[in-house]
């Protein structure tokens, strides 16, 4: 195990985390030689695999985060346990990257470590710092700069960067708020750093041979010449995600071509994801030279995460059907602009439309007297009803 606790470590999240699972260092190693260090929390050594508190992880797949309460993968003294805090001494699988001039990898490791982060911060106030620059936060200036030549080089790659805003469902003293939230420099390090980690992740279980869920994806179009035709449409990279091809879970390594990568693993999130937690199981029992997990296992659970995640999807849909249909009818307004898409299915009147006030992107059923072409603004008023979408009238 690596003692990494004299790097100065940042942990950047929301200003409400439940479960806080990574970190970020910097180092200069002789000879000038920059590293970016991503730290995962580890879990894995506070509970073993097929235990009650695994299979119940498996069974329920993954947190839930609904807008009124929150479900935990994990149980709560285990969180207690694996959270990542400041000042908090907590171990993790890390990972040491190495990136050449161009933004490319040169070269990776992947350890057990002990960490204590120094810092943890809010989005805005890595955003401040990022922004004013201190010479005594050069460690991440450093980081930035380091993680905007990787973005860089994925683009020229073929990594699609998508940079519209979205929204968030929120209550306050009993009302229902849609927050816009924009995209800022230390959210875009932030998931930079996530994307390389399960990029090298990656790497590290193909080299090996270790069975793992890996990510794939092709592109069936060309998304430059998309985004070139709506270049001055807030809907953009809505209807680029029309023509993209869906991404897969196999066990077969393969490319990702919108992130740019050659393959790819999630491995960041093993407190909230349980596909996560099995990934980070086999890099932990492999450093530790402890017998790995087989495919055919791997693959079943593969199988299954995918069914139980269909119904937290359902779950979470309700959730946010439930929230926005209070939201819009305590509106109160007279009209909604909206951007239409596409039709989702004519007969049925089901569209698939952008509220650029709430950069909400959302299926609803819509009512109209014409024929409605793709990227036009429409102002929609809304129906009051009991059906399983939003209903609007043009």
């Amino acid at each position: 195990m690596k003692d990494l606790t004299n790097l100065k470590t940042y942990i950047i999240d929301s200003d409400d985390p439940h479960e806080v699972d990574d970190a970020i260092s910097f180092e200069i190693k002789e000879g000038n030689i920059k590293i970016l260090w991503i730290h995962i929390s580890n879990p894995c050594k506070l509970f073993l695999h097929d235990s009650d508190i695994d299979l119940d992880a498996r069974r329920k797949n993954s947190s839930l985060y609904l807008i009124d309460q929150y479900v935990p993968m994990l149980p709560k003294d285990i969180l207690e346990k694996a959270n990542l805090a400041q000042n908090k001494i907590s171990e993790t699988i890390s990972a040491a990257i190495e990136f050449n001039d161009d933004g490319s990898i040169n070269n990776y490791e992947i350890t057990e470590a002990i960490i204590k982060p120094k810092y943890q911060l809010t989005y805005e106030d890595a955003n401040e710092i990022l922004e004013l620059e201190p010479q005594e936060e050069v460690e991440l200036i450093e980081i930035k700069n380091l993680l905007k030549k990787s973005i860089k080089f994925r683009k020229k790659h073929g990594a699609i960067i998508f940079e519209s805003p979205n929204s968030k469902i929120k209550l306050h003293k009993d009302k229902v708020i849609l927050k816009r939230l924009e995209k800022t420099i230390s959210q875009v390090i932030v998931a930079e750093s996530m994307i390389l980690m399960g990029y090298v992740t990656s790497l590290f279980l193909n080299k090996y041979n270790l069975a793992a869920a890996f990510r794939t994806q092709k592109l069936n179009c060309n998304p430059s010449e998309i985004i070139n035709r709506y270049s001055d449409s807030e809907i953009k990279y809505i209807v680029l995600k029309q023509y993209m091809g869906r991404s897969y879970i196999t066990t077969k390594p393969g490319i990702h071509e919108s992130l740019g990568l050659k393959m790819y693993v999630q491995c960041t999130s093993p407190l909230r994801r349980y596909l996560d937690l099995i990934i980070q199981r086999q890099v932990y029992y492999k450093i530790n030279n402890y017998e790995n997990l087989n495919i055919n296992f791997v693959s079943k659970i593969i199988d299954y995460s995918k069914n139980r995640q269909t119904e937290n999807n359902n779950i979470l849909k309700d959730d946010k059907f439930k929230y926005l249909k209070l939201f819009f009818k305590n509106e109160k307004k007279p009209f909604f602009k909206i951007v239409f898409v596409k039709w989702i299915n004519h007969k049925r009147n089901i569209a698939l439309v952008y509220f650029p006030d709430y950069s909400l992107e959302i299926l609803i059923t819509l009512f109209v007297s014409i024929e409605i072409y793709i990227n036009k603004i429409y102002k929609v008023k809304y129906i009051i009803n009991d059906t399983n979408l939003l209903e609007f009238i043009y």
